[in-house]
């Protein structure tokens, strides 16, 4: 479930409009995204990501934080850092995530004591991954939010002015 949530990851690169967009310029620069999901009865994913992203190159970089806990005991968790990069491209507002690259993955914290070394260093989307596709909608200049079309997942992505 966890390589599910990362392949979302890849979509916060990019972000997001309702309706057809014909200029994506607005989309450049940083943007700070996340999402919260239950991924089981009782365990919480959050993911926190800072993108920076050139519609001049259809790339982007990532700087992604995925947070795993139990309602039950939110104080207890495990983080785990991953700094990504990917290529995008658009059809009218769909959205075509691939190329992801993962240039480091980090045990932060593991409170749960759940997270091998082996895993964390495979917490990633290898390039044998398929493309991921999402709709964009722009909410305003400064607000997006990105859906995955397999998922329904719903990623929220604000404007960073300062870095």
């Amino acid at each position: 479930m966890l390589y599910w949530v990362l392949i979302l990851t890849s979509l916060f690169s990019v972000h997001a409009k309702a309706g057809e967009i014909e200029d994506y310029s607005f989309m450049d620069g940083n943007w700070s995204c996340n999402i919260k999901m239950e991924i089981s009865n009782d365990a919480i994913l959050e993911v926190d990501t800072l993108t920076t992203t050139s519609i001049k190159n259809l790339e982007s970089t990532s700087k992604s934080n995925f947070k795993l806990y139990y309602k039950h005991n939110p104080n207890v968790v495990s983080i785990i850092f991953v700094e990504s990069s990917e290529k995008f491209d658009f059809n009218g507002n769909i959205m075509r995530s691939y190329g992801s690259k993962t240039h480091q993955t980090t045990l932060v914290k593991d409170d749960l004591n759940i997270l091998t070394p082996e895993f964390v260093q495979g917490f990633t989307r290898g390039p044998e991954a398929p493309e991921v596709k999402s709709k964009v909608s722009k909410i305003d200049d400064d607000n997006i939010a990105l859906t995955a079309l397999a998922t329904k997942d719903v990623i929220h992505c604000s404007r960073v002015k300062n870095i």
